[in-house]
């Protein structure tokens, strides 16, 4: 990539926390890598004090942390840290499915419909298909936050997402998920359609503990 370009396309702390994100959520950086201040700016021929704000934007995200007599260092993510993430995850959402119900249009359910039958095609036909399964899945649920009418909310939630591209490799689509979900999201569009908050919000928490707890059981077997 041409740094030049790299450089002047996006405010510079910005695009340096997105071009480290990406490299640890690829498996460039490893698990308790240190992130070097001079090395990068070396590498990205910048001067440290943008490296040294990116880097604390990312250890605000949970991707760094900062060890003393080590400096940066890449944060692995233990099952605690997931389980917490996944707690925040399911109470926001729900939250946020609460806000949408009298929000989504007719338009925007269709498109809950049309998603989830993709998914009963995964299910059914062609499973192992992550990148297209974890896309529709974000689609999915991206459709009712940003229906909520919270901008708040939906920049919290969209902070966390980015920890969560960090499970790509472990949230691999099988039938049995894929048809869980397609059920799960049918409890979830019924919410919608009836215009029940409670139920609405019940029904994509059970939903996100679900897939965590799928989750779970791949990364013990592993």
């Amino acid at each position: 990539m041409n740094q030049e370009v790299f450089i002047e396309s996006k405010p510079l702390r910005e695009k340096i926390a997105d071009k480290i994100r990406s490299d640890i959520i690829k498996g460039i950086y490893k698990n308790g890598e240190r992130l070097v201040e001079p090395k990068l700016a070396k590498n990205l021929g910048i001067s440290r004090t943008p490296i040294r704000e990116a880097l604390r934007q990312l250890e605000s995200e949970g991707f760094i942390e900062i060890v003393p007599r080590r400096g940066a260092v890449v944060k692995e993510l233990t099952i605690k840290d997931i389980d917490d993430l996944y707690a925040i995850k399911a109470n926001l959402e729900g939250l946020a499915a609460r806000q949408a119900v009298l929000h989504l249009t007719e338009n925007q359910i269709e498109n809950l419909i049309n998603i989830n039958k993709q998914f009963k095609n995964y299910a059914e036909q062609n499973p192992h298909v992550t990148d297209e399964y974890l896309k529709d899945n974000i689609d999915f649920h991206n459709t009712f936050i940003s229906a909520s009418d919270n901008e708040k909310l939906v920049d919290i939630l969209d902070g966390l997402s980015k920890n969560f591209q960090r499970l790509k490799s472990m949230l691999v689509s099988d039938a049995g998920r894929a048809a869980t979900a397609v059920v799960e999201h049918k409890k979830i569009i019924d919410a919608f359609v009836s215009k029940d908050p409670d139920l609405a919000e019940r029904s994509v928490r059970d939903h996100i503990i679900s897939g965590w707890e799928y989750l779970k059981e791949r990364i013990k077997g592993n």
